[in-house]
């Protein structure tokens, strides 16, 4: 296999990608059929919303064990019947790393250097919820689709640095990354996870003053992407509540799931029986 020459991008080289060179109530999830069922149920929703888009935004909440395999279910179903690039809010620099992970051999070895990477050993008190071993399991996951045939890759599309911010153009360099991604991919899907404001295909009526005036999702209307919002009945989820510290955040009351008005920040919104915070980086994995 050999990378191509957008070095922004992790593919597979298949012959369809060639021009894309404490924890509140600490639920556990679990393998029941329950379980299994919201799963499926989900996958089955997005596929029938999405319809004929190519491109598709998930808006999280940071910090969930659940989006992370609904992202996984999502990418395999399509990956069925062709080429899908999983879009993750991690910073561009991960891309050599994520790449050896996704077009290696040796999986478990290669994970364990990306849990070695400054990104990724931040302390809890700082984890704003995006770095995770259920993330770091959606990018083995990737990798084990990869090898068993199915034609998918990884795109790390947060290129923001200190000078974006200065200039408040982030969105604009999301929005770039994506936009060449789309450009890049002939047929197939592109599947973005990211939090529920960048997400957004226009700003709310009466948003606060701190959101940002264009989010990346409305940048790229002209693409007709599906903005998803990912809501849930109960749980909780990893956040950075306040400027001291990140941690445990309750769920709040969804508003109504479905199709949303022609005026709403977002086209859809599913909204799961719960959330899960995420597991740390490091944490021994369960039996």
């Amino acid at each position: 296999m050999t990378i191509l020459r957008h070095t922004d991008v992790i593919t597979t080289a298949r012959r369809h990608l060639v021009r894309l060179a404490g924890c509140l109530l600490l639920l556990a999830v679990s393998m029941t059929a329950a379980a299994a069922d919201w799963r499926s149920d989900a996958v089955d929703t997005l596929v029938r919303e999405s319809g004929a888009h190519r491109l598709v935004v998930l808006g999280e909440m940071h910090g969930t064990r659940e989006i992370p395999l609904l992202a996984g279910d999502l990418v395999e179903r399509w990956s069925r019947t062709g080429p899908v690039l999983l879009a993750l809010e991690i910073p561009a620099g991960e891309h050599a790393a994520l790449r050896d992970v996704v077009t290696g051999g040796d999986t478990d070895a290669l994970i364990d250097d990306v849990r070695q990477r400054p990104w990724w050993r931040i302390a809890a008190a700082d984890n704003d919820g995006r770095r995770s071993e259920d993330v770091l399991a959606l990018i083995e996951r990737v990798g084990r689709l990869r090898r068993a045939g199915h034609d998918v890759a990884i795109l790390p599309f947060d290129p923001r640095s200190r000078r974006c911010f200065e200039l408040e153009n982030c969105e604009a360099a999301m929005a770039h990354v994506i936009r060449r991604a789309h450009a890049a991919l002939p047929r197939g899907r592109i599947v973005v996870v990211t939090g529920n404001v960048h997400a957004m295909r226009q700003r709310p009526i009466n948003a606060p003053a701190v959101f940002p005036q264009m989010p990346m999702t409305a940048l790229l209307r002209d693409l007709s992407p599906l903005s998803i919002d990912i809501a849930a009945k109960r749980g909780g989820f990893w956040a950075c509540v306040d400027e001291d510290a990140c941690g445990p955040a309750p769920v709040t009351s969804p508003r109504d799931g479905g199709r949303q008005p022609d005026d709403a920040p977002f086209d859809y919104r599913l909204v799961l029986p719960a959330f899960t915070p995420i597991r740390q980086v490091g944490d021994a994995p369960e039996n």
